[in-house]
């Protein structure tokens, strides 16, 4: 038997430590020195070199760190915001008042064609009533070396305003310095940055709290202020009067208030955990898994005697985001598949509007108060008419202020459902089929105030609410035709049908102008529109990238994809470190989505079928993704995941390289 010979693996070299002469031919190095094993067998001993990087110790980058805090609490407490503003601007250190930099555009050198060549990417003003074309928007000047992983890799498919935090053209966080804060921040004293009315208090007060006593008022008003700053991350977008009064500036809705149901222990308490999770403080960690318990039980007992119903709906959203934000999918999904079943059999999908029964009996007062009648709103609970039922009975609405919660309760699930189950590759609870009992008639979100709105058509169509939801509606259908196995003409039908619904989306959307500067605190852009432009971005992927090959993609009829993603990588180079603690959770799932795709197109760069876009291009991107996934993180540790998940597929489409 002849002797067995013992294979050596080799073990893989990191990267950036192969020899630049194999880099340049994409070949395998050992990384030997002065000169590798390839090099001496392909006879190029003169052309083997090492790009050697200085790494810094981390004392000395410590050292760097307290340096720029130091320099940051000198600025704050100069006497004048102008001098601070100035030396910020000047200062190696992201300031409040900085410039706003420029995105660098690479179009000249991967030569991809122009943006008025793609029918989608229009536009509409506010009024929603004019498209504006991309040729009209003010652009920025190619600037900076393509090299850069600040540059994008050609022309984003809407102009975007650059942040006034960047610094620098690497686009590292320092996630040191975010960790720090968040945790020394427990000892200052918290403000609203959205300036609602909260009441400036320090966490540590509700230490003097026993759990097990009734939460005082003063504890529960800074829950409710912290969680109504972050609700938007939620989606939990009904009027927040229910709760606190004072968060409501008209009157009639606070006198409507006094006649609605008080909300059950179990939204209450799924409340105070989102509050404890979004405030970050060591004082309020403590609490996380005493609100978690009793939502739980709270909402074991609303099921056992069916007490109000339509917020255990709420509250099990609330709950299945929580989880969800944690990197506990399937907690997080039974509990959002729960919720969504419970609102099919409440009704609460084939809710209709108030003045579709008017000829039923339903007679409103000019204050909108409710009539005498014993049913005012008939027909509301499955939109069948008077004589419908749902298979849950439940109590009918009292008035248009009850009706409106239950219609954002529903919106609320849809959007957990919709986008938390495509996010996670989890098939979808709520029916959305022909059958009349499992069709959505339930009408959009509207303003509370909607009597003044509907003076004015410009507002009907940008209600950040109906946005997002119609969002999340075609966040849900590009995915499942991107995942579509077999494409009959039943699957082109609905694809055009969807390619034309996102393109009429598309240009009823507000234009994101990015960094506000009226915001003096974080977040300093509007998160919201960030996330809904992000989302439309990435249906556009979904829409588009399936369809089209990795060597057709940066062709003029397969640009789509790569116009959406770079588009998504503008709006990440304008997030401030303050902006990330206020960003939807679902943003790293998008993010993970436009990873996929640079890798995909790495791959095709890896195999020789595409040439006009350089690996270093792609791979910077990566490194853009990566760190705002790590950077969220700190907030959302879902994102931590992802980011992870992302270095692995890097790693084995660039092993090559």
């Amino acid at each position: 038997m002849p002797p067995t010979r013992k294979i050596e693996k080799s073990t893989p070299l990191q990267r950036g430590l192969a020899c630049l002469a194999c880099r340049k031919r994409k070949l395998k190095c050992d990384g030997k020195r002065p000169v590798c094993s390839s090099c001496i067998k392909m006879k190029r001993d003169g052309e083997c070199e090492y790009e050697d990087k200085k790494q810094k110790s981390r004392t000395q980058k410590l050292k760097e760190k307290l340096a720029m805090l130091e320099e940051r609490i000198r600025e704050l407490e100069g006497p004048e915001d102008g001098e601070s503003g100035t030396a910020a601007a000047s200062s190696g250190s992201p300031g409040l008042y900085d410039p706003p930099v420029q995105l660098h555009d690479t179009a000249q050198l991967l030569g991809l064609p122009d943006l008025d060549n793609i029918d989608f990417s229009t536009l509409a003003d506010v009024g929603g009533s004019r498209p504006v074309s991309v040729a009209g928007w003010p652009s920025f000047s190619a600037s900076s070396s393509a090299s850069s992983s600040s540059g994008s890799l050609g022309p984003v498919s809407r102009s975007v305003t650059g942040s006034p935090f960047a610094t620098g053209s690497d686009n590292e966080v320092d996630l040191d310095q975010l960790l720090s804060i968040s945790i020394s921040g427990s000892n200052m004293e918290f403000s609203n940055p959205f300036n609602n009315g909260l009441v400036n208090t320090s966490f540590s007060n509700l230490l003097h709290w026993d759990p097990k006593s009734p939460l005082p008022e003063e504890n529960k008003q800074i829950l409710l202020d912290i969680f109504y700053a972050h609700r938007h991350q939620c989606w939990f977008d009904g009027d927040f009067s229910r709760f606190d009064p004072t968060k409501s500036p008209h009157l009639h809705v606070q006198q409507m208030h006094q006649q609605v149901t008080e909300p059950h222990p179990a939204l209450w308490n799924s409340i105070y955990l989102l509050a404890c999770y979004f405030a970050r403080s060591p004082f309020l960690v403590e609490l996380e898994n005493n609100f978690l318990t009793r939502t739980l039980h709270e909402i074991t007992v609303a099921l056992d005697n069916s007490d109000r119903l339509s917020d255990v709906v709420q509250a099990s959203c609330l709950l299945a985001v929580y989880l969800f934000s944690n990197s506990r999918i399937l907690e997080g999904y039974c509990h959002s598949f729960s919720a969504a079943r419970l609102a099919v059999g409440l009704g609460l999908h084939q809710l209709q509007h108030p003045k579709s029964f008017s000829s039923q009996g339903a007679s409103y007062r000019s204050d909108n108060s409710p009539s005498t009648s014993s049913n005012p709103l008939p027909g509301l609970i499955t939109g069948l008419g008077p004589s419908g039922a749902s298979p849950i009975p439940i109590p009918p609405p009292k008035n248009s202020f009850e009706l409106r919660n239950r219609i954002s309760a529903f919106w609320q699930v849809f959007m957990v459902d919709r986008c938390w189950s495509v996010a996670n590759g989890l098939p979808v609870a709520l029916p959305d089929g022909e059958h009349h009992r499992g069709r959505i008639k339930t009408p959009w979100p509207e303003p509370p105030d909607e009597e003044v709105m509907n003076n004015d058509s410009s507002f009907s169509g940008v209600y950040m609410p109906a946005l997002k939801a119609k969002a999340a509606t075609l966040y849900e259908r590009t995915f499942r035709l991107a995942s579509a196995s077999n494409k009959t003409d039943t699957y082109w039908v609905e694809y055009n049908k969807t390619l034309h619904a996102l393109q009429r989306f598309s240009s009823c959307v507000p234009f994101f102008v990015g960094y506000e500067a009226w915001r003096t605190q974080a977040p300093f852009l509007d998160v919201e529109l960030f996330s809904v432009h992000t989302l439309v971005n990435v249906c556009n992927i979904h829409l588009h990238g399936g369809v089209v090959q990795s060597s057709e993609i940066d062709l003029s009829n397969g640009s789509v994809p790569l116009q959406a993603a770079n588009f998504i990588m503008s709006l990440i180079r304008q997030l401030s470190q303050g902006d990330y603690e206020y960003l939807d959770p679902l943003v790293s799932a998008c993010w993970l989505s436009v990873a996929k795709l640079y890798i995909r197109l790495l791959n095709a760069v890896a195999v020789g079928t595409m040439t006009s876009l350089p690996a270093y291009a792609l791979e910077g991107e990566l490194d853009v993704i990566v760190n705002a996934m790590r950077t969220l993180s700190v907030f959302v540790p879902l994102a931590g995941e992802h980011a992870k998940k992302v270095e692995e597929e890097r790693g084995f489409a660039g092993s090559v390289i």
